[in-house]
């Protein structure tokens, strides 16, 4: 036994190593620069680790407002934890990101091997999400939905236990309602998709079965209870994102709605797509290569398949399957199609879907040529379409300068250095995150950025960041990058 164990266990090591190795490669040149929604969420987090305050005084709170947009709490909250212990850096905002996505990855092959009993799938399957071009990409910016696909990873492994061990008690629905809150409140998206997957747990609603059904669904409740007292006493800051992208705002309603709904659902979840192509916005995806693994597909595909052909009984792979289906729901309401953030629990969701595809191709290959020819061209294919992304990702993805605001540090740098003081007006939001959070990494005390009242004037001969505004009084511009401008007020 100890024979065939040390393969094993050597195998599943070396694999964790290389996925590990991979992740930590966080170079500060990909994505260039820092995103005005990455130094709005650190600047939070780190004003959260001083004084326990978001960027506007307000202590604990539950939500951050960011530009016209309110964020959820789980992210910057767990930033603020890492910045108290390590200080602020953007390099530590993105290590985050890279932990969060990588833990996901680990249990998500724990997840495997619980599922198929087989160590080379687990291995295979760790392998392929660790090197799957959207997770790896959206592990690289300081952004909320990274700690997305950690916690479905978490509510997979609660659900799969409960199923194996053929024991549906409070405990596990307790701990399956914690996760879907904590999901609720890890990004914008997940506020309706929280619900969605908690609504979900139906599947599970057999007699023996409903212990862990009502004890989830009262958890998830009593977590609910600030967001509901939240929305109530801020009416329309919950839903401000949803308003500014749903597509109802282009005067569809009704059967139209319902409709173009379908439609975009329809889109998103399109497995061809993600194959061949990516989120056409390059803040998660750099262009010309699929997102996800065609060979990895095909097997999610053969998976669904094989589920609905033997395990139909089994509770655990129909929440699995109609999770796949609810996923896209929130994203389909919106007018932007392939958002790799508002779906990025799909790809966790596809490769569990590999799981009985990949089990049932390994068995096939001792004997049917057939297999062994089928799993030459997985890995044919998977191996071609990892050196386009790696060359593409290491090509175009510094290239992103514009995008991801990479001047502003070098605009403002050389000022917080000197002791200027740099003022921003009260309603230019993205200079007020930029300034304040560089003058943080910085290591300059917050004094050194002045957020002017609304129709302040600031003394004169003093500096001025601008981003998307004309000074409200005289001014002479002194330095630019793109949008971002310094001006010196003039007495």
């Amino acid at each position: 036994m100890r024979r065939l164990l040390a393969p094993a266990a050597l195998l599943v090591v070396s694999a964790a190593l290389a996925v590990t190795a991979f992740y930590l490669w966080i170079t500060p040149d990909n994505p260039p620069g820092f995103h005005r929604d990455e130094a709005a969420l650190a600047l939070n987090a780190y004003t959260l680790s001083t004084d326990l305050r978001d960027e506007d005084g307000a202590r604990f709170p539950l939500f951050f407002r960011s530009f016209d947009d309110y964020k959820s709490p789980v992210f910057p909250y767990a930033l603020a934890a890492v910045f108290k212990a390590a200080g602020p850096s953007q390099t530590a905002a993105r290590a985050l990101s890279a932990f969060l996505v990588l833990a996901a990855i680990l249990l998500l092959g724990v997840l495997a091997w619980r599922l198929s009993g087989d160590v080379l799938v687990a291995t295979l399957v760790l392998l392929a999400a660790g090197f799957t071009p959207w997770l790896f990409e959206l592990g690289r910016m300081a952004i909320e939905a990274t700690t997305q696909p950690l916690l479905l990873v978490l509510l997979l492994l609660t659900l799969e236990r409960a199923v194996r061990l053929d024991r549906y008690s409070i405990g596990h629905g307790v701990a399956a309602g914690i996760v879907l809150g904590l999901f609720t409140y890890s990004y914008t998206g997940s506020r309706l998709l929280g619900p969605l997957l908690s609504a979900t747990l139906v599947v599970f609603a057999g007699r023996e079965q409903r212990r862990l059904v009502l004890a989830a669904w009262a958890t998830f409740a009593v977590a609910l209870i600030p967001v509901g007292v939240y929305a109530i006493r801020h009416p329309g800051n919950l839903t401000a994102r949803y308003d500014a992208t749903t597509i109802a705002r282009d005067g569809l309603s009704g059967p139209r709605l319902v409709l173009q709904a379908i439609a975009n659902w329809a889109k998103d979840l399109n497995p061809l797509h993600w194959a061949t192509a990516g989120d056409p916005a390059p803040y998660i995806h750099n262009g010309g290569y699929g997102a996800f693994y065609a060979g990895v597909l095909a097997l999610a595909i053969a998976g669904v398949v094989l589920v609905l052909r033997h395990e139909r009984a089994n509770p655990f792979w129909r929440y699995v399957l109609l999770a796949t289906l609810v996923v896209p729901i929130p994203a389909a309401l919106t007018v932007d199609r392939y958002n790799a953030i508002r779906l990025a629990v799909l790809p966790v969701l596809f490769l569990v879907l590999a799981v009985p595809g990949l089990q049932a191709l390994l068995g096939a290959v001792r004997h049917s040529r057939a297999a062994r020819v089928a799993a030459g061209a997985i890995v044919v294919t998977i191996g071609f379409q990892f050196v386009q992304f790696l060359d593409e990702y290491r090509t175009r993805g510094p290239a992103r300068v514009v995008l991801f605001e990479a001047g502003v540090r070098p605009l403002l740098e050389p000022h917080l250095r000197a002791g200027e003081t740099i003022h921003v007006d009260f309603d230019d939001r993205g200079a007020q995150a930029q300034a304040r959070w560089h003058a943080a990494a910085l290591d300059v005390p917050d004094e050194h950025v002045v957020v002017l009242p609304d129709g302040g004037i600031p003394p004169p001969g003093s500096l001025i960041l601008l981003q998307f505004q004309d000074c409200d009084f005289t001014c002479e511009e002194i330095e630019r990058w793109e949008l971002y401008r310094l001006a010196r007020a003039v007495g």
